[in-house]
């Protein structure tokens, strides 16, 4: 993350991140942080390289959550 301004706080802030890129399981990122006010204005901006797990080598947990895999159950609510 590079901070280019003083980010002040309880302001309302914009968010933008996409994708850039890909290479096998690595996902590339760009992303800004600008305030509400004035977007054109990035006051942080970052770049990221995320890695998709291998899901043949993370173990069960990691298989069950491939694409046809069990399907998931909505968490039980305690009334």
């Amino acid at each position: 993350m590079r901070y280019h301004r003083p980010v002040p706080l309880e302001t309302p802030l914009r968010l933008h991140a996409r994708v850039t890129g890909t290479e096998g399981r690595k996902v590339f990122v760009d992303g800004s942080i600008s305030m509400e006010t004035d977007p054109s204005v990035a006051v942080v901006t970052a770049d990221g390289v995320f890695v998709t797990p291998d899901p043949d080598r993370t173990g069960p947990c990691s298989r069950a959550c491939r694409p046809g895999g069990p399907p998931r159950r909505p968490p039980s609510r305690a009334d």
